[in-house]
């Protein structure tokens, strides 16, 4: 009888010791992901912090773009005028230096 608790005893044991183990490795696996989630949240912590002022500064640069593209393209209209009334100009004076029948 003594022998059978025993060995009850041992294999109740050896269980515990098993499931002590696999607890001691998730727990340590658990612990490798927490080190890794708080250095990725540091690392977008550091990203987001600056990114206020970098947007900000990127809005100013395309604001100020969409001001020289404007610019430009009045430029381009005025050009195109001009080129305008120089085809119109040629070809008045292309009527007047021909001899007229």
């Amino acid at each position: 009888m003594l022998t059978a608790v025993v060995i009850i005893n041992l294999l109740i044991s050896g269980v515990c010791f098993y499931i002590a183990a696999k607890v001691w490795k998730i727990r340590r696996t658990i612990a490798r992901l927490e080190m890794r989630i708080a250095a990725m949240e540091r690392r977008s912590s550091n990203v987001l912090s600056n990114s206020p002022s970098f947007l900000a500064k990127r809005q100013q640069g395309a604001l100020q773009l969409r001001r020289r593209y404007q610019q430009l393209e009045l430029q381009l209209q005025q050009v195109q005028q001009l080129l305008g009334l120089l085809g119109l100009g040629r070809t008045l004076w292309r009527r007047r230096a021909r001899p007229l029948r």
